[in-house]
């Protein structure tokens, strides 16, 4: 059975790499017309919505008419509105096998639920992304999930070690197992990433004993914190092969790893972080008006993107409608609060071009431009990532913090609180040098310096939660 599954991910891998990105996304918009035909005839809540609507569904026979007249879901029209089983398809409540919870960062939890046979081949799905990204059915892997608890995942190819956020457990197992092993994946957010890092150099672990790979979740991240990682596990940054920093976005009510970093575009972005006419070209925007966007890919027969109410760049709600026509709570043009644009190759080749730069080599997969949460732009114009990865533009100043911080805008100017690391104290021209990073016309007095245990918001860094950077007044 094992040899099996291994060669039924070479033959889904080698066609995939053959199929061209247009097929992909044809193919696409007839599953995703398949699920709606299934939602809207067997899920109570999704058929009194499209009544509400006035939407007959036998209207709906294009993508076109898809797009254009079904009603977008989010949080508040459906989990907040209806009850679970009138969400649910028929049935489905009797054939659970799994609940994964949104983070309820919006004060209001979305549930992604899966039946038995979807459970069955959960591992299968996790195995074949493993092995797009690391070789696992060639090399024996280690997997340490970091991740906040309640988030788990099977493999049938890689040993699982689940930590949570327990940065002793996580070094722990890395540096007793790791000799036992070809290849080391943590699997964690930035904040806890980076809380592992401190603990891990407080212990003096020498990581460059080990193969180590890094997959990011949870939230977005720049340029700067993937050089201090790769710093801190002795990586190159630019050469993914030998150690790869990859994110990966999931989405608790649709699934895990929806979108995620391959080598080709982890490149296009850290050139585009290296060359501001890159940047702009690629992009649409400046970097002194944004934060560099994640470059992601995605499957487009797990899932149809699109985006909507645009921008100027192409910029606009991150819409997504899951295709599987077995799913036990069907969303259809969910929207997730994160602004994001869609890419073709073409646009990558185009933006090279007026660049004057090398194409990259073949990509497949549709890609999303991804600038984080709605919620994340500032009132001053600036945006939260823009601070989070000032925090990493020095590694000596990175190294004296956890990386949390807190915005407040008070007065028509931005306040921001940063909380030391355990043992530092703001020493020197600390806050000259982080107000001259960050975005905007910050000065020494907005920044303020918080010893650990003193840090006001530090009670809301227990790593199982999404830490608010912002909230607005």
């Amino acid at each position: 059975m094992i040899w099996h599954k291994k060669f039924l991910r070479r033959l889904i891998l080698a066609t995939l790499a053959k199929s061209r990105p247009e097929t992909l996304l044809r193919r696409s918009e007839q599953c995703v017309l398949r699920a709606f035909r299934r939602a809207a005839s067997s899920v109570p809540a999704y058929r009194k919505i499209l009544a509400e609507q006035g939407i007959n569904p036998g209207d709906i026979r294009s993508i076109t008419e898809f797009k254009s007249l079904c009603p977008t879901l989010n949080k508040s029209n459906t989990f907040a509105r209806f009850a679970l089983d009138e969400l649910c398809a028929p049935g489905a409540v009797d054939r659970l096998a799994g609940v994964l919870t949104s983070s309820g960062h919006g004060a209001r939890f979305g549930y992604g639920l899966s039946t038995r046979a979807q459970a069955r081949h959960a591992s299968d799905a996790i195995d074949l992304g493993l092995e797009y990204a690391f070789q696992v059915d060639s090399k024996k892997t280690l997997l340490i999930n970091c991740l906040p608890m309640g988030v788990r995942f099977t493999s049938n190819s890689v040993t699982v070690a689940e930590t949570s956020v327990r940065e002793d457990m996580a070094v722990a197992i890395a540096t007793e197992f790791g000799r036992l092993f070809e290849q080391i994946i943590f699997v964690g957010d930035p904040l806890f990433l980076k809380r592992v890092t401190d603990y891990a150099r407080d212990r003096g672990v020498d990581w460059k004993k080990y193969r180590i790979h890094l997959i990011i979740g949870e939230e977005t991240f720049g340029e700067n914190y993937r050089n201090y990682l790769a710093d801190h596990f002795h990586l190159d940054a630019d050469e993914p092969a030998g150690g790869m920093i990859g994110s990966s976005m999931g989405v608790g009510e649709l699934g895990l790893n929806l979108f995620y970093e391959t080598p080709e575009t982890i490149a296009l972005r850290r050139l585009a972080y290296a060359n501001p006419e890159f940047f702009g070209a690629l992009f649409g925007i400046m970097p002194e008006t944004a934060p560099l966007p994640m470059l992601f890919v995605y499957n487009p027969l797990r899932c149809y993107v699109e985006t909507t109410g645009a921008d100027d760049a192409g910029y606009g709600e991150l819409t997504v409608s899951m295709n599987d026509t077995g799913a036990a709570l069907p969303l259809l043009r969910y929207q997730t609060g994160d602004i994001a644009r869609l890419f073709s190759r073409h646009d990558i080749a185009r933006a090279c071009e007026r660049a004057g730069l090398p194409a990259p080599g073949n990509l497949v997969l549709p890609l999303v431009a991804l600038k984080g949460r709605a919620k994340d732009q500032l009132p001053d114009g600036t945006h939260v990532g823009q601070y989070k990865d000032a925090l990493y533009a020095h590694k000596d100043i990175a190294a004296r913090l956890t990386g949390a911080f807190r915005l407040e805008y008070e007065e028509g100017r931005m306040l921001v609180h940063v909380q030391l690391g355990r043992g530092f104290q703001a020493e020197g021209d600390l806050r000259e040098r982080l107000a001259a990073d960050f975005p905007g016309a910050i000065s020494p007095d907005q920044v303020h310096i918080w010893p650990y245990v003193q840090f006001p918001y530090g009670m809301t860094l227990d790593y199982e939660r999404k830490f608010n950077y912002f909230i607005p007044a």
